[in-house]
């Protein structure tokens, strides 16, 4: 009798390690920022695209206008098993360039800095009118080109 009440203490603890082990986060990194020894190379007034490239690798993301900042992301995202995953750690390192391409500073952000921005997908109607179905089923009917009658 003392050997089955083991073998349900046994059972009943790996249960309860199954279902702890399901209630554990997943922890996913994201992007990529260069260690701090890397990023204490780089030097303002003396390095230039090139160099930065060389240093730190490529970015993330860079400037969209005038492509004077380069940025480095990475993201820490902790997911439980039934809920939204949620950012637990966010670093941004800015690299800016002058117009001459020469790097003319460095700033790094944190989760902290930021601000949450939420995004609609809007969209921008053109112009002209909208068709029917029926004009766009038939519209193309009837539609014959001069030239085919000339051959």
């Amino acid at each position: 009798m003392a050997l089955s009440s083991l073998h349900r203490a046994i059972l009943g603890l790996t249960i309860a390690g199954a279902l702890s082990l399901g209630c554990a986060p997943t922890i996913r990194v994201h992007g990529y920022v260069p260690p701090e020894s890397d990023i204490a190379t780089v030097q303002p007034g003396v390095d230039n695209f090139e160099s930065v490239s060389e240093k730190l690798g490529q970015p993330s993301s860079n400037g969209l206008l005038q492509d004077r900042a380069w940025y480095y992301v990475q993201s820490t995202v902790r997911n439980y098993t039934y809920n939204r995953p949620t950012v637990v750690d966010r670093t941004v390192l800015a690299v800016e360039f002058n117009e001459n391409g020469v790097v003319s500073g460095l700033a790094k952000y944190g989760l902290e800095d930021g601000r949450i921005i939420n995004l609609t997908a809007r969209t921008t109607e053109t112009g002209g009118r909208t068709l029917g179905v029926l004009e766009q089923l038939f519209g193309n009917l009837l539609n014959i080109d001069a030239e085919q009658f000339n051959q």
